[in-house]
């Protein structure tokens, strides 16, 4: 009975705190989900899976902060936990949005290999499929190379996303690219 009142515990302060995170987040309330990040004093105790997440989640933060560097930092340590199907998961999201972030730094060629890396690991759904191919489209079209932008546009336009962002930048690259040879 102590063993599994102890197990309890322990399993209740390393999930509590991600399940509070998660809460704040999908509440939009960024400054309460990074009090609780801040709180977890040592997040190297954590379980491997969850310490991923804990990473992922403050490199999401980061960029919110447009804190590029440490949001890199973070993704990257998230990256090398890997194994676990949990961490598994979250590879091609998290490759995905470190090929967003070389992207705003301007290294593009890094960017195309973590956003290829991101969608050979695979995303979750069509909005972040559609995402990947659109940046793959934008960076083929910075190197000229007009018919890999056309082929990328085409797959982003299949995922048939929603999001307004998303639909708002296939409007707009949608006017550019029946111009384009090839």
């Amino acid at each position: 009975l102590y063993l599994v009142a102890a197990v309890a515990i322990v399993g209740h302060f390393f999930f509590f705190f991600m399940r509070l995170i998660q809460t704040y987040m999908e509440e939009g309330d960024m400054e309460g989900a990074k009090k609780v990040v801040n709180s977890i004093w040592f997040p190297a105790i954590l379980i491997k899976p969850v310490r991923s997440v804990y990473y992922t989640i403050k490199g999401n933060l980061d960029m919110v902060d447009q804190n590029f560097e440490s949001a890199e930092k973070n993704m990257k340590k998230s990256i090398a936990l890997g194994g676990g199907s949990l961490t598994k998961q979250a590879e091609g999201p998290n490759k995905l949005q470190l090929g967003m972030l070389m992207l705003q730094k301007g290294d593009n060629k890094q960017a195309e290999s973590l956003i290829r890396q991101a969608i050979r690991a695979g995303l979750p759904d069509s909005e972040n499929n559609a995402a990947a191919y659109l940046q793959l489209c934008s960076i083929m079209m910075n190197k000229r190379e007009f018919r890999a932008a056309k082929d990328y546009f085409r797959k982003a336009k299949s995922f048939k996303p929603t999001t307004p962002q998303i639909v708002d930048q296939i409007k707009q690259i949608e006017k550019y690219i029946t111009r384009m040879p090839g």
